[in-house]
């Protein structure tokens, strides 16, 4: 990260620091929003209306049961019953309603930060790419592996990543740069420039299936 932010230096760019103290709070905010969301969504898809049906079947709850089970994986079986537990009566105004004020601090924490940046940048994530599946069986850490970028979306910004180089486990790292509402092409020109005076992203880890 801090060769990039150099690298930005270098072209002519000034660098200030800028805090998102409620970005803390992202994690637990996207993980009852996220699977609210889910929960409300996917409702639809019961073999009926919409998606997949399961082939054998009793009757019209078998088919329900069966399609439901089949046809979603692990995380989404396990979002849509969180979900459901935070929308339920009892949990709606502890839980969903309490998020999405955290929602609206995240998104005041940007909105003070760009008065002082056109873009803000950091890493996309808190460690280079681990094996595939090896965290499979830890969800918590597979959704901690968000941290960087979930608050992106919680506020509604724009935000991309770019590769910057390689960590010291020669796995690739990402550079995040996130922009203003509608500022898109600003965040695109930003990544363009960095990437005409780097060549990490035509480079490829060595040694890795």
């Amino acid at each position: 990260m801090e060769a990039a932010i150099a690298e930005y230096k270098r072209l002519g760019a000034e660098v200030v620091e800028i805090t998102l103290p409620n970005s803390k709070l992202a994690i637990p905010c996207y993980y009852v929003l996220a699977p609210a969301e889910a929960s409300s969504n996917l409702a639809r898809f019961d073999g009926v209306r919409y998606g997949y049906r399961a082939p054998e079947y009793k009757d019209l709850i078998d088919m329900y049961c069966k399609t439901r089970a089949q046809g979603f994986g692990a995380e989404v079986k396990r979002r849509i019953m969180i979900g459901t537990y935070v929308l339920s009566a009892g949990y709606y105004d502890a839980y969903y309603l309490q998020a999405q004020r955290l929602r609206r601090l995240i998104t005041d924490d940007f909105n003070r930060a760009f008065e002082q940046c056109d873009v803000i940048m950091g890493p996309t994530s808190p460690t280079t790419a681990f094996n595939l599946g090896a965290k499979k069986d830890d969800p918590v850490a597979m959704y901690l592996s968000d941290i960087y970028t979930i608050s992106v979306n919680l506020a509604g910004l724009p935000g991309m990543s770019v590769p910057a180089g390689f960590g010291t486990d020669q796995r690739p790292v990402g550079l995040q740069l996130i922009g203003k509402y509608f500022d898109e092409a600003r965040l695109l020109n930003a990544a363009h420039q960095y990437q005409q005076v780097t060549n990490w992203h035509k480079q490829a880890p060595k040694g890795f299936g």
